[in-house]
């Protein structure tokens, strides 16, 4: 088993020396993240090279080894297919992820490149025609298409969210792939197991660099990058060629950026936000918010990536899937019991789904005037129950039948999601909505949602009590914003519900960054 070492040896020299170089290429072309006080935890600018030196480094290495070896050499040629298309497909998702570094492309245009480049893979023979769970066969048929496309997908996307510490995406990224280069070896799949090491190589020699303080970042085209290539080889590197893939094996491996982005979808849809919403609940967010920073975070998070990975190996070399299960469980169950990640939008999910449950079970009509309540607190520490609870009380006053308060505030590490209606909502011919975005001192914080039915000569004169109330809450929120003991009055306090205003637009002039 001593070339996929070689191959990880000779990757990690080889990225060791281009990642320097990428770093003043990325300079020189601006390729420049710069911080802000939305969401980044960096101060100053920092390149963004990554996905170059990897790519680089990865393709440098496989071709040495490629070279050294026949057998490998052979196995290139006779995949030839499969090779040039994850070459083919690795240049795309680094040119992808360079555009979007360097001029920042919208949600959507950014996961149509991706689906594209996913697409050509499968085309050129990257598909999952068979699972296996626990010894049972599944043949997927046509449905091979969409499950492969979602693998891919997920993968790199779920890898691109944890990207957002020091040191972070590396970690995982080396772990996995090291893990993967083992698997493959096991079940005798020794190109791929000499690819996955190389990645982990590249990975650990772009770590030198990325450690906290990171002086370069892997960037979109860096952490895609990792995303893409975790994906495939988690698809050729768990069975043997021809045999069902054990699913819970990539799962196992890939279970620290699955979990996080699984509860980030969970998070912004059940909150009525877009999946491309901006906040600081990733998992590094939280554990920072714990006071597991810098180096200490890195190390937490490596602790969790092996625990899942060995989990992985051992169910590979066994043949058994509850090593798998086990290892999930004791990593990602003690984010959960700790409080430390998770637990809130678990929390929040429960709730819908008992909610859900409850409706299919009552009677019609037994339960119309039943309100129900749904209050989480997604982050921070922040005290929102008097400005909940003012707006709660205006609209069982008014006869209203849905309030709802969803408040983001990425900058102070701040989540709070309450929802108030009714079982029996006003038909829609009936029914009247106000969306109104919360702003305090200039940001905006989130948005407020209210539904009533409509009534003549009524509605407006509520709409009119609504404003004054709203107008009358503004000295609380920025109380509770800037973290200041409430003063209880005799008066309402405050809460502030203005026009939208823009963010002030970061200036574009690239900072002179002096290459190391």
């Amino acid at each position: 088993m001593y070339f996929p070492l070689v191959a990880l040896t000779v990757a990690l020299f080889v990225s060791l020396v281009t990642t320097p170089i990428a770093r003043r290429f990325a300079v020189l072309i601006g390729l420049i993240d710069h911080p802000d006080t939305h969401r980044k935890l960096h101060k100053e600018p920092i390149a963004l090279c990554g996905g170059i030196a990897v790519l680089i480094s990865l393709i440098i290495s496989v071709a040495l080894m490629i070279g050294i070896r026949s057998d490998f050499a052979a196995a290139s040629f006779s995949n030839m297919r499969e090779t040039l298309a994850l070459a083919i497909g690795a240049v795309a998702i680094v040119n992808l992820g360079v555009i979007d570094d360097r001029f920042g492309l919208r949600g959507r245009q950014k996961l149509l490149g991706q689906v594209l480049i996913c697409c050509s893979l499968m085309i050129l023979g990257f598909t999952l025609p068979k699972l296996s769970l626990f010894g049972w066969e599944i043949e997927l048929g046509l449905l091979a298409i969409p499950v492969t496309l979602g693998w891919l997908l997920l993968t790199i996307n779920s890898v691109n969210l944890i990207d957002g510490a020091d040191g972070l995406c590396s970690t995982v990224g080396w772990i996995a792939c090291a893990a993967l280069s083992a698997t493959a070896w096991i079940v005798g799949n020794y190109i791929e197991s000499m690819v996955a090491a190389a990645m982990a190589g590249a990975l650990l020699g772009f770590l030198f660099f990325n450690l906290p303080p990171a002086k370069v970042f892997l960037g979109d085209a860096g952490s895609m990058l990792v995303g893409l290539v975790l994906g495939v080889l988690a698809m050729r590197c768990s069975s043997k060629s021809g045999d069902p893939l054990p699913v819970l094996i990539p799962v196992c491996l890939l279970a620290i950026p699955l979990f996080d982005s699984t509860m980030a979808i969970i998070r912004r849809k059940l909150t009525g936000r877009s999946v491309f919403t901006v906040d600081r609940g990733h998992l590094h967010h939280n554990l920072i918010r714990l006071g597991i920073k810098n180096g200490s975070l890195v190390g937490a998070v490596t602790v969790l990536a092996l625990v899942t990975s060995i989990g992985a190996v051992l169910s590979v070399a066994f043949a058994n899937e509850i090593y798998a299960i086990i290892s999930m469980c004791l990593s990602l169950g003690l984010l959960v019991a700790t409080r430390a990640f998770g637990f809130a939008e678990l929390e929040l999910l429960s709730k819908k789904v008992l909610s859900f449950s409850t409706s299919l079970i009552s009677r019609r009509g037994a339960s119309d005037g039943n309100v129900r309540v749904q209050k989480v607190r997604l982050q921070g520490s922040r005290e929102w129950e008097l400005v909940w609870t003012t707006l709660v009380e205006f609209a069982e006053k008014h006869g209203m039948s849905k309030v709802s308060l969803d408040l983001n505030m990425p900058w102070l590490h701040e989540g709070f999601h309450a929802n108030w209606h009714v079982n029996k909502m006003p038909e829609i011919a009936e029914r009247w909505m106000v969306r109104l975005p919360i702003e305090s001192e200039g940001r905006i914080l989130g948005r407020l949602e209210m539904v009533g039915k409509h009534q003549s000569g009524e509605t407006y004169q509520i709409m009119s009590h609504l404003a004054d109330v709203l107008s009358d809450l503004q000295p609380s929120i920025v109380s509770v914003v800037n973290d200041f003991e409430t003063v209880q009055t005799d008066a309402i306090p405050s809460f502030s519900l203005v026009r939208f205003r823009p963010e002030p637009v970061v200036n574009n002039e690239i900072p002179s960054l002096k290459a190391e």
